[in-house]
């Protein structure tokens, strides 16, 4: 049986792939400014407001910042040894580290995953997606907003075991397409779920403060 929180929604954890080199920013980014936190902070405080715990943030082997800073903020480190792989390698590296996709299904955990670089996202939208999945009995959930799919996607545990499976070369989408009539889409007013920070005009647009 599928673990639940207080108000009914999947008990979720959740994995934040963070193993890129910024190169199209020009520097290491989640570490930027945003809003009293950072790029990441808030990503990762938007999951904690839905209800997700424990995060993991996975990172490359050279980023000892990244992961100096996930310490003092209380969010487990995994490391990706070879980033190169893909990001499917960063997901399977931080499933690994929160016990193994066996370990989280035996358990009822839904996995959360969001690039570490969506600081718009807002912790409503999350809880919201676990409440339309939790209503719907979806294994798959995700937002969309005008039309276009965006982040956390949500995982029940009955798919976590096919995570480690996929093909690197295609990734998550593959679970999506091989479970295609079963993704719950949820309808969201939240630009936060599809506009990352990419370049130095995606941060500026975002009025990040300080």
């Amino acid at each position: 049986m599928d673990a639940k929180t207080k108000d009914g929604s999947p008990a979720a954890v959740g994995i934040l792939p963070a193993a890129g080199e910024s190169r199209r920013m020009g520097r290491p980014k989640l570490l930027l400014p945003y809003r009293g936190t950072t790029v990441v902070g808030a990503v990762v405080a938007a999951l904690r407001q839905a209800g997700a715990a424990p995060i993991v943030l996975v990172t490359a082997p050279d980023d000892a910042d990244l992961r100096r800073w996930a310490a003092e903020a209380g969010v487990l480190a995994a490391v990706n040894p070879e980033p190169a792989r893909g990001m499917l390698s960063s997901i399977q590296e931080g499933l690994a580290a929160l016990g193994g996709a066996a370990e989280l299904a035996e358990h009822g955990r839904t996995v959360l995953v969001t690039p570490a670089d969506l600081p718009a996202l807002r912790g409503e939208t999350v809880a919201e997606l676990l409440r339309r999945m939790a209503g719907d009995g979806a294994v798959l959930a995700v937002p969309v907003h005008l039309g276009r799919r965006g982040h956390p996607l949500a995982i029940a545990p009955a798919l976590l075991a096919e995570i480690d499976r996929l093909d690197p070369a295609v990734g998550l989408r593959e679970l999506l397409d091989r479970h295609r009539d079963a993704v719950l889409e949820v309808e969201v007013d939240d630009a936060g779920t599809v506009v990352d920070v990419d370049l130095p005009d995606d941060y500026a647009g975002l009025q990040p403060g300080s």
